[in-house]
């Protein structure tokens, strides 16, 4: 509070002293100046943001009230989810059927087993039989076709059990594939069917509940405020002709709506790199040095954002500079006019840098 109030005293100050026995001509005097740039603002939560409905659907429930303080994963709204828990159901059936038919001992694969065992017995019946005709055929007591037909045989008895082997492996392959999209399958449709309970993604305050139960929305609408009630900032908007002027670390005086007559301390803390075309100005963020008490979201405000200081400078008038800094002199019966060069400009003095003497008497004429 105790910033506010020097500012304040030294107006009256330098009111006082550049009063002149001349009417409407003041002399310059040294004397403090503050420049302090004005910005009206709100309380915004820390980290505040908007939660959004991620499916359309109705409101089937409102889980929590307006400054509630809610945990992360904590189920918000909930909405109807009445296709999305079918299609759940039925992927997760659909993987309990590829898992069953992946298993070691699935009817599937059985059944290629057998058809193995039935082809390995063949080809061992095959290969004696083969070895029995070559042994005949050595003492001429079976034909060379009869030979070769045995032969032949054996060689698609052994072709057919190779093939039975790489059905075996290709179609354990393919279930286990089958296991692997019908478990992405699954995992799509439960976090499908998650979104239509829209949860707190952390530790926060809830602010506003922007929809009730029955409501219908949209992806993407805007369901309710949240923040971190325990990071409260000053909101400010800030003027194209002054963001120049904001620094980081710049000393804000602050006065809220609802605590009329004092006065908060703190400093800017954040500058907004882009123009908000909904407010028409830059956005710029002060933090506390002590959070009052009680404080509440939304509250609207005012601020002076210190931006330059000096403890003795020459100053006079701002009716008698003139907007491109010109100054008519009074020189007896002769009015000059001089070009200054100015420094910090506050609501009513202007500090002079150069082109007039501490002893010239300046003309109250703009």
């Amino acid at each position: 509070m105790k910033q506010l109030f020097i500012i304040s005293f030294a107006g009256i100050t330098l009111l006082s002293s550049c009063k002149s026995k001349y009417n409407g001509v003041a002399t310059p005097v040294y004397a403090p100046i503050t420049e302090a740039v004005f910005a009206p603002g709100h309380i915004e939560a820390g980290g505040q943001f908007t939660l959004t409905a991620l499916n359309d659907g109705y409101i089937t429930a409102v889980h929590v009230q307006e400054g509630d303080s809610v945990s992360g994963g904590q189920i918000i709204f909930s909405q109807d989810n009445t296709t999305a828990a079918i299609a759940q159901r039925s992927a997760t059936q659909n993987l309990a059927i590829a898992r069953q038919n992946a298993a070691d001992n699935s009817a599937v694969l059985e059944q290629l087993r057998q058809q193995l065992n039935t082809a390995t017995e063949k080809l061992a019946n095959d290969l004696a039989q083969r070895d029995r005709n070559a042994r005949l055929y050595a003492t001429r007591s079976v034909s060379k076709v009869d030979c070769d037909n045995a032969e032949l045989a054996y060689q698609t008895s052994l072709h057919n059990v190779e093939q039975i082997k790489q059905n075996i492996a290709a179609t354990k392959l393919s279930l286990r594939q089958t296991v692997i999209n019908s478990t992405k399958d699954q995992e799509t449709a439960a976090a499908n069917n998650s979104y239509y309970d829209i949860k707190s993604p952390g530790s926060y305050t809830v602010y506003t509940l922007l929809k009730r139960k029955g409501d219908f929305v949209r992806k993407g609408d805007a369901l309710a405020t949240l923040g971190n009630a325990d990071d409260m900032l000053i909101s400010l908007s800030i003027d194209e002709a002054s963001i120049a002027k904001i620094k980081a670390g710049q000393l804000v005086l602050t006065e809220l709506n609802t605590a009329k007559g004092s006065t908060y301390t703190g400093h800017v803390s954040k500058i907004y790199p882009s123009f908000d075309d909904q407010s028409q100005a830059y956005k710029v963020e002060a933090r506390f040095d002590t959070i009052p008490a009680g404080l509440l979201n939304g509250t609207l405000l005012q601020s002076n954002i210190i931006v330059a200081h000096k403890d003795k400078a020459m100053l006079v008038p701002a009716a008698c500079v003139s907007p491109d800094g010109r100054a008519l002199i009074k020189n007896g019966k002769q009015t000059d006019t001089v070009q200054l060069k100015t420094g910090i400009v506050s609501t009513d003095y202007v500090e002079v840098l150069g082109g007039i003497r501490a002893d010239d008497k300046l003309i109250k004429a703009y």
